[in-house]
């Protein structure tokens, strides 16, 4: 496990900005509006892309604590899907990586 978690983490940790070039995995890379869409269908499956985008930021913020020794995001973990989702509704054009980051910079101002 520790074979696969740490370049992961490394990966993330060498991001300097939200627009830095590095290898993406998962959801970050899809536009904020796939995202709006993909939840926004009406239909049940709404439930289980919010679960699926949720997990991704739950483990993007469990990296970052990981590779901080922090808590970063604890105290907000009822609201990061939220947040995430309010950015991507007004920067349809970001992708959902870029969406984290900003939610990211929010709670550490």
């Amino acid at each position: 496990m520790n074979k696969i978690l740490i370049p992961f983490l490394c990966i993330i940790s060498l991001s300097t900005s939200a627009k830095s070039e590095f290898a993406m995995l998962g959801f970050g890379k899809e536009s904020c509006n796939e995202m709006i869409l993909k939840t926004s269908t009406g239909s049940q499956t709404d439930q289980v892309y919010q679960f699926a985008y949720t997990a991704y930021i739950f483990g993007f913020f469990t990296g970052v604590n990981a590779m901080e020794n922090r808590s970063t995001g604890l105290v907000e973990i009822d609201t990061l899907y939220k947040s995430t989702r309010d950015y991507c509704e007004k920067h349809p054009s970001d992708n959902i990586f870029d969406a984290i980051i900003r939610v990211l910079s929010q709670i550490r101002d």
